[in-house]
């Protein structure tokens, strides 16, 4: 199991923030532009590399839909595709053909990611700090894919919060 802490800012122009693991060593980094439409951010190594590429689509007016990609662009494809879910509140749907299907669901303060459906095993938990002036989240995750959970995180979290 791998645990890792986003702590994003509070006042910042652009974000970007250092995703710490649980020795609050930095092992990833959140990455935006300072004007982005649509809205993308990139997740990045230690030596800067960008794993992946998060981008929102621009009109989805229902299901709110974002892109994963590969790397820095959108050249090769997406990965995966994530949706709202027209009638549940809090919840998203992934999917992929590379990672399988999943699917996010809960409220103000945390969030389960299952695989599959919502009755599938649970591979990560997202808890929200309270009393934070910053955004500050615990993830714990039980699967092989690190990177894509906090990529799921960090989205969860821009949904929820666009609501505020």
């Amino acid at each position: 199991m791998a645990q890792y802490i986003i702590r994003q800012k509070y006042f910042a122009l652009k974000d970007r923030f250092a995703i710490r693991d649980a020795y609050d060593n930095p092992r990833y980094f959140c990455d935006t532009k300072l004007i982005s439409i649509p809205k993308k951010f990139w997740l990045e190594n230690n030596d800067g590399k960008r794993i992946y590429m998060a981008k929102f689509k621009f009109f989805s007016p229902f299901r709110k839909k974002v892109y994963i990609y590969h790397g820095e662009d959108t050249s090769d494809g997406y990965v995966a595709k994530c949706k709202n879910l027209i009638g549940v509140r809090n919840s998203i749907k992934v999917s992929s053909d590379i990672y399988g299907d999943y699917y996010i669901r809960g409220g103000a303060y945390n969030a389960v990611v299952h695989e599959g459906d919502k009755f599938g095993p649970v591979v990560a938990t997202i808890e929200k700090h309270y009393f934070k002036i910053a955004d500050t989240y615990d993830i714990n995750i039980h699967c092989k894919y690190e990177a894509l959970m906090l990529v799921l995180a960090i989205i969860y979290d821009y949904k929820y919060n666009e609501r505020h």
